[in-house]
């Protein structure tokens, strides 16, 4: 009896802890400890990463395979995986399909494929997902959605995406565009 009462007050000791790193690091910028000053907050120089740097995919694991950030050591993450959408319709409505697409960094690189997509069940294209989080966890990034109709560009659309720990947020951009 005193085995089992002491194992049930350690699991639930090990669940308080869990719910409150949870709870107290679920936005950008924040960390474990709350008096530390130098956790960075998606703004300002320093936080935009390194292009070259390629993502990690993620879909597998949801986000929690491999801490690449200190201050996201024990951070839980949901499973949900995150994608930012591109709405693009012609004057009547009607959905544009582009011939060609690709998003991009802010000098004109094409990001990797994994990254974005056509989803036809939606009828919208993504233009940036979750399978960015591990390697660029606690930045900012300005992105930029490229559409072509034959060989002509129709869309040309910057994002700004925040990443936390676990997803991806879209801070600036369009949720859809009316090609004439």
């Amino acid at each position: 009896m005193k085995y089992t009462l002491m194992t049930i007050c350690a699991a639930l000791a090990i669940s308080i802890t869990s719910c409150s790193k949870l709870h107290n690091n679920n936005t950008p910028g924040t960390s474990a400890n709350a008096g530390n000053n130098s956790s960075k907050s998606g703004t300002g120089t320093g936080s935009t990463i390194d292009t070259k740097k390629p993502p990690i995919d993620t879909s597998g694991g949801g986000g929690n395979d491999i801490v690449t950030d200190p201050n996201c050591e024990g951070i839980f993450c949901t499973t949900e995986f995150r994608m930012i959408d591109l709405k693009v319709t012609d004057a009547t409505g009607a959905t544009v399909l582009l011939s060609s697409f690709h998003t991009e960094d802010m000098a004109g690189n094409k990001l990797p494929a994994s990254l974005y997509e056509y989803d036809s069940y939606r009828q919208a294209y993504v233009v940036f997902n979750d399978s960015w989080v591990l390697g660029n966890q606690n930045t900012t990034k300005q992105v930029r959605f490229v559409g072509y109709k034959g060989s002509i560009k129709v869309v040309d659309e910057v994002y700004t995406i925040a990443t936390d720990c676990c997803h991806i947020e879209k801070t600036a951009g369009k949720d859809a565009v009316t090609l004439p």
